[in-house]
């Protein structure tokens, strides 16, 4: 039976029974015992406590005369800024690097990756499975078909990729879109599914709950029912606004098939998150955050000092989510969570490698530019409730190795605390400490922001210039990525105030909510598709239908 199921078998739609996921594996996450709930509780105000630390450090540094400024808190706030310029410094030099390796990948085609994979236990490149996730709950039909429209395009999308739409009961529009989506694209793939997951006691809306249940129901039917190898799948999650580089599953599949048995079980493969497909069209302090974190998480993947975490689009063995008990649903930040109960499930054993092929996301789209910044504002704030992981971390600290142990940790600590502070000690330098006021060290202060603002604009029109080649990866319109306009040049300068607005505030925002309460529910946010006009919308199903506005997930 295993055999007949490797033998990847012709595309061919399915049947209602088969798209639609009933049953899935047993195994569920256990629900963290009494003292890890306690510890989580408790340290969830850290960040809040720590945010009014240091900003009340700065505070001081700032009211007091310099001369009357105490030695101990001359060395801090210097401390701070060697630390933020040596980060700054170094992410965006590596980002460089990264471009070269983005490159030289982008003009490879998928056989360049199938021809070079190689491996020393027998798994061969056409044994791969890949199984991927597109959690979404009333996403418009346009959306969801862009990203399943760059699966389809890859070249072995109809023997080894299968898509699972993962859905929500409480969506009226679930059916109805999935159907509509299986008539237009079943035949394209291996295999296409749509599960329909129902709230259950303890479990919160959202991605991660959305993955658990999607994920073991393919387990269940590809493994236990057909019988493929469990060993053989790799599990890719995404949005539902993800644009696939034509290469993606290739070189996903050459790196799985080349790296050992242990090794497979024990990695997350992450391809570089971007935000370039729509960023033309929100306004400019949020094409300008968009760009920050498209090269700046580039600079982070290509960094061999970073200490590497998954972002939104992420890969992992099936055998390693089986063994860490698949994605915990009783939580809203799911890719960093993940990662964490893989880490703790193997004893720090866990890593992330990184695929230099470009992943693009959408940036969140209003229907005026006033309520798109406050999405964009939202959006970051959502992204920084991760914080809560440090609980979860010290929680677990038996887990793991200290050494280890103490990575994930200070990782965790950097990305969510000190990140937002960096940069309001770099753009009040002049102001905190004496000697950067005048001479050199102004001099080096201006000529960072200057600095920045020239590397900024290299990099984004390098960036833009390889997803304009229209791998599938820059969206709907890659080809205008590569213009070079004046007022994309300029509109650079205002990074200060989009750092500030769209990701400082955001976080501060984030570490306040968290003190007050743990508890965060999913709420619908509007979003405005990206060019609707290129293909029919949810609009046209909702015949006899309550009313469902298109949405993306986010949370209050």
């Amino acid at each position: 039976m295993a055999a007949a199921a490797d033998a990847a078998p012709e595309a061919v739609a399915p049947s209602e029974a088969d798209f639609v996921l009933t049953r899935a594996d047993d195994i569920q996450p256990a629900p963290p015992g009494r003292w890890a709930r306690l510890t989580m509780t408790v340290l969830a105000r850290y960040p809040l406590l720590h945010s009014v630390f240091w900003l009340s450090v700065v505070g001081v540094a700032a009211s007091s005369t310099k001369a009357d400024a105490s030695e101990a808190l001359k060395i801090a706030i210097e401390c701070w800024l060697v630390y933020s310029f040596g980060k700054y410094i170094l992410t965006g030099s590596c980002a460089l690097r990264g471009l070269a390796k983005l490159r030289k990948n982008d003009a490879k085609s998928p056989d360049d990756f199938s021809s070079a994979s190689s491996s020393n236990d027998l798994l061969r490149y056409e044994d791969v499975l890949h199984v991927i996730a597109i959690p979404n709950y009333k996403e418009d039909v346009a959306t969801l078909r862009r990203t399943i429209t760059t699966l389809a395009n890859q070249r072995d999308a109809s023997t080894q990729l299968v898509v699972v739409l993962a859905m929500e009961a409480r969506d009226p529009l679930a059916r109805a879109t999935a159907q509509t989506l299986k008539k237009e694209f079943a035949h394209q793939f291996r295999g296409m599914h749509c599960t329909l997951h129902s709230l259950k006691a303890g479990e919160v809306a959202g991605k991660s709950s959305n993955e658990n249940w999607a994920v073991r129901c393919a387990k269940r039917r590809y493994c236990d029912e057909l019988g493929v190898r469990s060993d053989r799948i790799v599990v890719t999650t995404c949005d539902a606004d993800t644009y696939f580089h034509q290469s993606h599953f290739a070189a996903l599949s050459a790196a799985y098939c080349s790296a050992s048995s242990k090794q497979r079980r024990r990695t997350f493969w992450q391809a570089c998150t971007q935000f370039y497909p729509n960023c033309d069209q929100v306004p400019t302090l949020c094409s300008v955050r968009y760009a920050l974190l498209s090269v700046g998480f580039l600079g982070q993947m290509s960094n061999p000092l970073h200490y590497r975490l998954p972002f939104a689009v992420y890969s992992l063995a099936l055998d390693l989510a089986v063994e860490a008990h698949y994605w915990d649903p009783s939580v809203i930040p799911e890719d960093w969570h993940m990662f964490l109960r893989c880490f703790y499930a193997t004893r720090g054993g866990v890593k992330v490698d990184p695929i230099f092929l470009p992943v693009g996301c959408e940036c969140v789209v209003d229907t005026s530019p006033t309520r798109t910044i406050g999405a964009c504002y939202s959006q970051a704030k959502r992204w920084q409730w991760g914080a809560i992981d440090v609980g979860y971390i010290a929680a677990r600290t038996r887990d793991a190795p200290v050494q280890r142990q103490l990575a994930v940790a200070l990782a965790a600590q950097e990305h969510h605390l000190l990140y937002p502070l960096m940069w309001i000690v770099l753009a009040a330098a002049p102001w905190l400490v004496e000697g950067w006021a005048t001479g050199w060290r102004f001099r080096l202060w201006v000529g960072f922001f200057v600095a920045n603002f020239i590397l900024l604009n290299v990099l984004d029109h390098c960036y833009r210039e390889i997803l304009s080649r229209d791998r599938g990866c820059g969206g709907p319109d890659a080809s205008s990525l590569k213009e070079i306009r004046v007022s994309r040049i300029l509109s650079f300068a205002a990074f200060p105030v989009a750092d500030l607005l769209l990701f400082v505030l955001p976080s501060l925002h984030a570490h306040a909510r968290m003190a007050l309460s743990t508890r965060f529910d999913y709420v619908v946010a509007p979003k405005v598709a990206c060019c609707l006009q290129r293909g029919p919308s949810s609009q046209g199903l909702l015949v006899q239908l309550p009313e469902a506005p298109l949405a993306k997930y986010d949370a209050v």
